[in-house]
């Protein structure tokens, strides 16, 4: 059953290269047939060479030399279409994928390992891709040829033919014993190679940390050993399929000589001609293939199957539900009375960090949140967001009177700053207008001068079209942070959320920034800090203590 549904997964998802995927059948399927009528073409070759008639050997010559002319055109179209066919499809794959990570619910989602993502954004797409675009027209043509030289080799000698029959089938129920073994085998090898990846990725974004603590030989062990668990799991499953195939060589040769051994004795005794045994041969040849073939398709359909049922897994997830209608920053917000949290409770796992906590901030205050590090300050902005879920009590928007909770739908009111910065790598222009992409270069220094950016902006040489590397390399902390706060300005949501936004600046620096927050017109503003310039702006002064919230 759960092969059938990631079967119907598989078709929904590249129906779109059905026509393709058609044409790459046809096109494999009469290159077997005219494999196939090269045997039988031999035949007559070697016969009339034999029987010295001169005529029909130029004439079966000729037809020779058109079949591989017409094998070889064939061969290349279908290579240069397969090839495109597999790259759009890994595209279409990858891009629905990411879509559909971005719109899963936050804590859903980051309970898998960015790297673990990444693995089955790469390699199991383009495992998908690959085998979703070959398998189809290999299996057909497989038994297409098969088909057209079982019926030859039938004409030819009717009880070899039957043999070779019954021994492919038996063949086939070996190959699908081998389903369960290959699927989970391939599991692991992606599995492992998605622990390697998270690690790697890790490391190189903490590079610094492994250089200051001079831990580079533990690093670099740590990674060997992930590695040698992906090769082992690698090893098991190439073991396996050598195993396999070693086996079905070994089979085909005892065939191969049987027809051998079988066709000459025919011709010993004058039952068949040169040509024909020649043909035979030929003819068991093209039998074998397509049983050889299925030798190699098997653990690619297998694999395929896997890497498929690991993509259902993340597409099964639950999106992000928007219960109510989404909001409109500008016409909501002017209604907006309060933000009000009621008796929430919050933990992660079995510890609690909010417990009946209950917080009223009012439109146009600005309040600061503080409290020692890992109470629940940050936590506090992300159920605010809506990304996290309170476990009991609500968060809402009093709108005219009416209790709205908040959510994805509540976001368009909402900018944000969370620790770390999370700028993208790009330009400078491109990281901070992303959130609006129609800004011209003049809206994007206005909101720069209210950051204290537009300065050392206009220094840079390449002024906003200076790079700003991964994790903002290149740039200060305190840059990337004005910048971060560039970003919130510019989406011009009405109420700023800041998570440590401006713990890299220095004391007048921040105290110039907020105070140009505070003088934009209607503006609510949660800051998260530990600095007296937070403290001095806000008329709203927030702590945790406890698991409860208390207000100055």
């Amino acid at each position: 059953m759960k092969d059938k549904n990631t079967l119907k997964w598989l078709y929904n998802s590249s129906k779109a290269q059905l026509p393709a995927v058609l044409l790459l059948t046809v096109m494999r399927s009469a290159t077997t047939i005219l494999g196939v009528t090269f045997a039988l073409t031999s035949q007559v070759v070697i016969d009339a060479a034999v029987a010295h008639n001169m005529a029909g050997l130029k004439l079966a010559s000729i037809r020779l030399l058109l079949i591989i002319a017409a094998q070889i055109l064939i061969r290349l179209s279908g290579q240069s279409l397969e090839l495109v066919t597999t790259a759009r499809l890994q595209m279409n794959l990858r891009g629905r994928m990411f879509y559909s990570i971005l719109k899963k619910d936050y804590s859903r989602a980051t309970a898998y390992h960015s790297g673990d993502l990444l693995t089955r954004l790469s390699n199991d797409t383009s495992i998908i891709a690959s085998g979703t675009i070959s398998l189809i027209p290999s299996v057909l043509a497989m038994l297409t040829g098969l088909g057209y030289a079982l019926y030859s080799l039938t004409v030819l000698d009717r009880n070899f033919a039957f043999i070779f029959f019954v021994g492919g089938i038996i063949l086939l129920a070996v190959i699908s014993a081998f389903r369960g073994v290959m699927k989970k085998l391939h599991k692991r090898v992606q599995e492992t190679e998605g622990k390697v990846r998270s690690f790697l990725q890790e490391s190189l974004g903490s590079l610094i940390m492994v250089k200051v603590f001079g831990i580079e030989d533990a690093v670099s062990k740590t990674a060997q050993d992930l590695q040698h668990e992906n090769y082992k799991a690698q090893l098991k499953r190439r073991n396996l399929t050598i195993f396999a195939s070693s086996s079905l060589g070994f089979i085909f040769s005892i065939g191969s000589l049987y027809a051998l051994v079988y066709s000459s004795f025919r011709l010993y005794y004058g039952t068949i001609t040169f040509g024909a045994l020649t043909a035979i041969l030929q003819l068991v040849n093209q039998i074998q293939s397509p049983f050889a073939g299925l030798s190699g398709v098997a653990p690619q359909y297998f694999a395929v199957l896997a890497s498929a049922e690991r993509i259902i897994e993340i597409e099964s997830l639950p999106d992000e539900k928007e219960h109510y209608r989404r909001l409109e920053a500008e016409k909501d917000y002017e209604k907006l009375e309060l933000i009000s949290f009621e008796d929430i409770s919050f933990g992660y796992g079995g510890d609690k960090i909010l417990d009946g906590a209950s917080l009223s901030i009012d439109k146009g205050d600005f309040a600061v949140i503080g409290g020692i590090s890992g109470i629940g300050k940050s936590t506090l902005l992300k159920l605010l967001l809506g990304v996290i879920t309170p476990q009991s009590g609500g968060i809402y928007l009093k709108i005219s009177g009416e209790k709205l909770p908040v959510g994805k739908h509540s976001r368009p009111v909402f900018s944000y700053v969370p620790q770390g910065n999370l700028l993208l790598s790009g330009t400078i222009r491109e990281a901070v207008s992303m959130v609006c992409p129609g800004a011209s270069d003049a809206e994007i220094m206005q909101a720069a001068e209210i950051s204290c950016a537009a300065e050392f902006i206009r220094q840079l040489p390449d002024g906003l079209d200076t790079y700003v590397g991964e994790k903002g390399m290149g740039l200060s902390e305190g840059q990337v942070q004005r910048l971060a706060v560039t970003r919130a300005i510019l989406s011009d949501a009405p109420i700023i959320l800041l998570d440590e936004a401006t713990s890299a600046l220095d004391e007048a620096t921040e105290a110039r920034l907020l105070q140009n927050i505070k003088n934009m017109e209607n503006k609510t503003c949660i800051i998260i800090s530990h600095k007296r310039a937070a403290f001095d702006v806000c008329n709203k002064k927030i702590f945790i203590e406890n698991k409860k919230i208390r207000v100055e």
